[in-house]
Order: C-alpha cells, then sequence, then structure tokens
C-alpha cells in the first residue's frame, strides 16, 4: 500500500512539473543600440526570456541585484541567449562593456520579493539608474 501511494503521489508530482512547462512562455529582449528593449520584462516563474540582437553585448546578472539563492549568470559576449527564471524576484542586468551607458534591464518574475533588498543597495551610475526605474516600475505592480 505504502509503494502503490508513493507511486500516486511521484505520478501527481510529474504531471504538475510537465504541465507548468506547457505553460511556460517566453519572451524576448532585443538590443537596439545601447539600450534593451523593452528595459523590464515582466514574466511568472518557469518563463524564459531570449535576448536577441547580441552583436556587441551580453547579460550579466548583478550579485546582491538578484534574489536570494537565484542563480547569477552572465552570457558570452555578441551571442544570443535564454535563461529560464524559476525563482521569484527582481533581476537587474546589466551589458558589461555598455553600463556605463545605462545599458542594462530587470526581469521581474511573477512578486518583487526582493524589492526591499534592492532598495537596501548602495549603487550608483548605469547600474544606479537602472536600478531606480525597476524599483519605480515593481512599486506600480
Amino acid at each position: 500500500m505504502k509503494m502503490l501511494k508513493t507511486a500516486l503521489i511521484a505520478t501527481v508530482a510529474s504531471s504538475v512539473l510537465m504541465t507548468m512547462n506547457v505553460f511556460a512562455a517566453e519572451h524576448t529582449v532585443t538590443t537596439q543600440g545601447l539600450k534593451f528593449s523593452p528595459l523590464f520584462v515582466k514574466i511568472a516563474p518557469g518563463d524564459s526570456v531570449s535576448w536577441t540582437n547580441m552583436s556587441t553585448h551580453n547579460v550579466e546578472m548583478i550579485e546582491g541585484l538578484i534574489p536570494e539563492g537565484a542563480e547569477a549568470f552572465k552570457s558570452e559576449m555578441s551571442q544570443d541567449v535564454t535563461h529560464t527564471f524559476d525563482k521569484e524576484g527582481i533581476y537587474i542586468y546589466k551589458c558589461t562593456p555598455h553600463i556605463g551607458a545605462g545599458m542594462g534591464g530587470a526581469v521581474i518574475v511573477g512578486n518583487p520579493v526582493n524589492l526591499d533588498a534592492i532598495k537596501a543597495q548602495d549603487v550608483s551610475g548605469g547600474v544606479g539608474r537602472i536600478v531606480k526605474k525597476a524599483v519605480k516600475e515593481a512599486e506600480s505592480m
């Protein structure tokens, strides 16, 4: 009986996970000059974001400006990239060589659970401008 119950729970759990993937969406951010468009992407947990037209750009998540325990990733230069976001919160990212010009953006996954932590960060320059805009966007949700 215990084995049957365990098998049933495993079947239900795998069905739920597979169903989540069926409903996951893919969102696209395109580079235009020294800007990401759109600047903010609001997605659900399990959705993916693709960055395209990355001729001289990359995407780098900024430590301290992503949810605690979330994976910080950095793409290769000049490579289109797709990343799946499973953990809720705000993810601030930059184009490493062009952040001085303000080239960055934010992915808001589900609820912005790390909004207070992001507000508490002491950031300036290009990153500071992105953070200020992302905080305003998250507060309007």
